[in-house]
């Protein structure tokens, strides 16, 4: 099978009862791909010295192992790899080892993390899989293609909100676009050198936001003052609303929204 090429935009992971998942958004010569990885162990190193405070500690757990391994810490002392089936168990332990006097290493590293740094993975891959609804690959494996770069795009997101979190307006510059989304009806405002856009509701805000990264379709995104899972620049993400382009990346910072709530003076927004 020939293999695909791919920039890693951003990394996530969830438990399942089969185990930690573990899936990435590439940007690639194709458009954004969603890729899904086979389910992966969590890891961890102790001291073999510590194997016996660690076993009281585990004493009960299910789907944990203790295997040694041809490694040593920093101290030349073997240590035992702790593998377990999901993340939050093994985040659980960590701390109870910590607590019982065991060191332990390598506890705070995060699966996707672990995956990229054992095939010495930066941001280029090379990557295979098979294909599954929506456009995603499963069961997917990747490793480093350290000469591949893509064309990416750039969007900067500036979203405010109220002291209390409430939504009240959306700005993007970026992909030719200066755009800013207003909630309330429309004002009377001075001249200003971007699009303007009133909305009626925070729903109708996140789907023109939504609409605007459908038409824009940016790989990479420097996001403001908010940029969460309901920013929504999916175009195939099984669980609705995800944002697949939120990443720290260098962009030109703008003014827009800020001149829209100094030139604005919007009516008091609505409860809820």
């Amino acid at each position: 099978m020939d293999l695909q090429q791919g920039f890693v935009l951003t990394r996530h992971w969830r438990d399942t009862p089969a185990g930690t998942e573990v899936s990435f958004w590439l940007a690639t010569d194709q458009g954004p791909r969603y890729i899904r990885l086979p389910v992966q162990p969590s890891v961890m190193f102790i001291p073999l010295a510590h194997r016996e405070h660690a076993q009281r500690v585990l004493k009960g757990e299910r789907d944990v192992e203790l295997r040694p391994l041809q490694l040593c810490d920093f101290h030349h002392r073997p240590v035992l790899g702790l593998y377990t089936r999901q993340h939050r168990q093994a985040m659980d332990l960590e701390k109870r080892l910590r607590q019982a006097g065991v060191d332990v290493y390598e506890g705070d590293v995060r699966p996707p993390e672990r995956y990229m740094m054992e095939r010495f993975i930066t941001a280029p891959v090379a990557f295979d899989g098979t294909p599954g609804e929506g456009g995603m690959l499963l069961e997917a494996q990747m490793k480093p293609a350290p000469d591949y770069r893509p064309a990416l795009k750039l969007v900067s997101l500036d979203i405010e909100t109220t002291a209390r979190g409430e939504l009240y307006s959306i700005a993007l510059e970026g992909c030719g676009e200066r755009q800013v989304y207003m909630l309330g009806p429309p004002n009377k405002t001075c001249a200003v050198d971007f699009k303007l856009e009133y909305c009626d509701s925070r729903a109708q805000l996140l789907e023109r936001l939504n609409q605007c990264w459908r038409n824009t379709t940016p790989t990479r995104s420097s996001a403001g003052t908010w940029c969460s899972s309901t920013c929504g620049s999916s175009t195939s993400m099984p669980n609705g609303l995800t944002c697949h382009c939120c990443s720290a990346v260098a962009a030109r910072p703008w003014p827009g929204a800020s001149t829209a709530a100094a030139t604005i003076t919007s009516p008091p927004l609505p409860a809820g």
